[in-house]
């Protein structure tokens, strides 16, 4: 296999740390930039050479970036609030200067994160890269206009980029996803549901998709389209089902929260309550396709988060 000098902005986050790690496991020389007062400690114990920086002064990138084959972009605003603001500083302007600098510096594939949040509720089916989107909420329209300018730019230049849209992650390192959440939820004995918890939903381990971004930047062989989209899932199955694998990984039944009650007629769902309401079904033929393929089931996926946030002392046993 050929290894590749690869560089990842957001290695400390959720996702980014895998990607690093997966970069790592397959024998990479990488880089992790990260922000002044990042832990690193992770980061460090796999090797990765760790190089600090002040995000709100990005003229010196291209120093940063020189030398290197392929730049991931996992970075977020964790503070992104429902006030979304269409010019978000890291979202917009970090994602702009990334890929100009990296288009400048000849690297040969940036590879963006981006997510599933970007879909709509409009329909209950599995969905391709090439539905629709009606963006409804701000974020939507937000994560939209990241992808936007990742495409854009890759077709002013010579630089490939590629969009990965993981579905809804669970693994080790979480800060504050959705899964932490439910498991607190479930800490508390009121696990919320929907439609008897049977709305469908397509997850992954956060490991897969550290596979998967790591598969994209050194193996995946570009075809014929420089602008490369790509959805990915883990399995398929139900809010109860998770419930139930979740009772088994803590070794306790909770009862169940229906969030029927909080459900006003006539009157539009939030976000989180839609993801309850819809099926979230994703078919990433696609990438599959193309020879990537996922490791994890749910049972092994529950397991180590939860594990990892008990040690962790996030949630208590």
């Amino acid at each position: 296999m050929i290894k590749v000098k690869a560089i990842v902005f957001g290695g400390t986050g959720f996702i980014g740390s895998h990607t690093v790690e997966q970069l790592r496991l397959k024998g990479h020389e990488v880089t992790a930039v990260v922000r002044q007062t990042s832990d690193t400690s992770f980061l460090d114990s796999l090797g990765a050479r760790v190089v600090r920086v002040d995000f709100s002064r990005t003229e010196s990138f291209g120093e940063v970036i020189k030398g290197y084959q392929t730049v991931y972009n996992c970075t977020a605003d964790a503070n992104l609030s429902t006030d979304v603001n269409l010019e978000a500083p890291v979202e917009i302007g970090l994602t702009r200067k990334l890929l100009k600098q990296a288009a400048l510096n000849g690297v040969e594939r940036f590879i963006q994160l981006s997510s599933i949040v970007v879909y709509d509720f409009r329909t209950n089916k599995p969905i391709t890269e090439s539905y629709g989107i009606y963006p409804e909420y701000p974020i939507q329209k937000l994560l939209l206009k990241r992808e936007e300018i990742v495409q854009e730019i890759g077709k002013e230049t010579d630089m490939v980029t590629i969009i990965l849209r993981p579905a809804s992650a669970i693994g080790s390192r979480d800060k504050n996803s959705f899964f932490s959440r439910l498991l607190k939820n479930h800490v508390d004995n009121k696990f919320p549901i929907l439609k008897n918890g049977q709305t469908i939903v397509s997850l992954i381990d956060t490991r897969d998709i550290g596979r998967a971004m790591e598969w994209l930047g050194t193996t995946y062989k570009v075809f014929t389209e420089k602008q490369n989209l790509f959805l990915l899932k883990g399995f398929d199955t139900t809010w109860m089902s998770l419930k139930a694998a979740i009772d088994e990984a803590r070794g306790t039944v909770a009862n169940v929260h229906d969030l029927s009650q909080t459900v006003v007629k006539d009157k539009p769902m939030s976000y989180a309550l839609n993801t309850f309401n819809t099926n979230r079904i994703w078919d990433d033929e696609k990438i599959r396709s193309l020879g990537f393929t996922t490791k994890y089931s749910q049972t092994e996926s529950v397991q180590c988060a939860v594990n990892d946030l008990i040690k962790r002392n996030v949630i208590r046993k």
